[in-house]
């Protein structure tokens, strides 16, 4: 029979699996956890968010490409939200946004474009087309708290000097 106690490879095998174990937990309850902190407007509005990007990408996409909107031309995204209500009522009817009940009110969307150049400063400012027009549409955002927001890296057809090499589009929803 062998009297020797732990060895120092016992020590540190167990250490290890302790260590290993203590961090996987950690990694796995942050994300739930950071949602504890979240406001419920940004939760409740987060799948919205999605939904609105992804109609907006699915549905504005040149054929046979991925991320890559139609602008500039018949049936494309200015097109189509510029003739759409300041409310982008449109848009939210096509992309089945419309939630209101007798408790909850329809969200606000506000889409824009951002170019690379905007994203390299440090900022996310609308791009600006070459007629002038600022790429984003629906009530702005500014000053708003509470607001869920969804990213898609696209580009642009037809738009010179925009989205070299991408663009964002960002929906913001509150």
């Amino acid at each position: 029979m062998d009297t020797r106690a732990q060895t120092p490879q016992d020590f540190a095998i167990g250490v290890s699996v302790l260590l290993v174990t203590i961090i996987g937990v950690l990694a796995f309850v942050q994300g739930s956890a950071v949602g504890v902190y979240e406001s419920p407007d940004v939760q409740r509005n987060q799948p919205i968010a999605d939904r609105a990007a992804t109609h907006l990408v699915e549905n504005y996409s040149v054929n046979g490409t991925r991320n890559h909107i139609r602008y500039n031309t018949s049936g494309g995204i200015n097109t189509s939200l510029n003739a759409d209500a300041d409310d982008l009522r449109g848009l939210k009817e096509k992309a089945g946004l419309i939630v209101a009940t007798e408790r909850r009110v329809n969200p606000r969307v506000n889409v824009t474009i951002v170019n690379a150049s905007s994203l390299e400063a440090g900022t996310r400012n609308p791009a600006v087309d070459s007629h002038g027009q600022r790429l984003a549409w629906g009530p702005s955002a500014d000053g708003r708290t509470n607001i869920a927001t969804t990213s898609r890296v696209v580009k642009l057809t037809n738009a010179t000097g925009q989205c070299d090499p991408v663009c964002w589009l960002v929906v913001r929803v509150w």
